[in-house]
Order: structure tokens, then C-alpha cells, then sequence
């Protein structure tokens, strides 16, 4: 079912699927969503990074209580899942699933939307919402951290700080 139709059948991954091309500097991506509901507001579902992660495995559940509150939900999957292009990108992620969700809302004639964000689609979300503000409603974020690098990596020793000792220990290790 695409956006504009009435509710008359029941809303699947099949009837629900589209993909739109986008491009983002010299790279064009196919990118897949799932579309349904025909409301005058959006949400915006995206998803994780997990293993098998697309936009419907994520938040299929949640499709159609939206749809039937007047919502047009739209799942996007992230370029690299689900059924969009792989991609090799060696920059932010974030901000790249950003610059795509807006290339997908400009295909598809959406002004504004509201985002909710799990994990990686919650780092993306405020990627988008930072680089886009006026486009969006609400923003929902699920586990999505903060970014930049971890604070739960342990820091190495200064070289100053570990006496003679340090280096002994490390060689008797191996």
C-alpha cells in the first residue's frame, strides 16, 4: 500500500516496499523504504546496526498504530541494510544516513517529519535533525549514545607515568 490509499488491505513488508535513487555528492544510492498511510504528518522509523537490521525488522510492530492514528509512517533502510545499496564509507556514518533521509524526503515531497531513532538510526536522526532543524517535528531517540568515541574504552598509560616495572611485567607476559 502506498501513501494515499485508503486502509483497506493489511500492511505488509511486500505492499508496503519502494525504493527511491538518491544521491549524495558523486555517489547515487537505491535506497529501500517501506511507505504506508496517507496522513498530513510523518514518522520517520530508523533503524540499528545490528545483524539484520532493516527498517521493517526493526519497527513492523509499530506501522500500523501509526497508520491508524492518521500517520504515513516511513521505515528507510540505512545504505549497507536491508534492501538499499551497500555502501564504503569513510566518514560519519551518521551523518551520511542524514544526508541520505533527507535525499529520500526530497524524492518523496516530504517537508517535515518526525524521527524516531534506535541506536545507529538514533546517531543519524540527530544528524539529520542538526543539519535539517526546520524539517523536523519530534525527535525520539532509543539508545543511540551521544557519538564521538567511547567513553568506556580504557585510556592507555602515559609513557611517564608506568616506571620500569610496567615494562618488565609486559615482557613477562609473552
Amino acid at each position: 500500500m502506498q501513501a494515499g490509499k485508503a486502509i483497506t488491505e493489511s500492511i505488509t513488508e511486500a505492499n508496503t516496499s519502494r525504493f527511491v535513487t538518491v544521491k549524495d555528492g558523486d555517489t547515487e544510492f537505491r535506497i529501500h523504504c517501506n511507505d504506508t498511510g496517507s496522513g498530513a504528518e510523518t514518522v520517520v522509523m530508523l533503524h540499528g546496526s545490528g545483524p539484520g537490521a532493516t527498517g521493517w525488522a526493526n519497527f513492523n510492530r509499530n506501522v500500523e498504530p501509526l497508520v491508524a492514528a492518521g500517520y504515513r509512517v516511513l521505515l528507510v533502510d540505512c545504505p549497507g541494510w536491508g534492501k538499499s545499496d551497500p555502501v564504503v564509507n569513510t566518514g560519519s556514518r551518521s551523518e551520511l544516513n542524514g544526508r541520505v533521509l533527507k535525499g529520500v524526503l526530497d524524492a518523496l515531497d516530504i517537508e517535515r517529519v518526525h524521527i524516531l531513532g534506535n541506536s545507529m538510526g538514533g546517531h543519524s536522526a540527530v544528524a539529520f535533525a542538526l543539519a535539517n532543524p526546520q524539517r523536523v517535528g519530534k525527535l525520539v531517540l532509543m539508545g543511540g549514545g551521544t557519538g564521538g568515541p567511547s567513553q568506556f574504552v580504557p585510556m592507555r598509560p602515559k609513557a611517564s607515568s608506568c616506571s620500569t616495572g610496567c615494562t618488565a611485567s609486559r615482557r613477562s607476559r609473552t
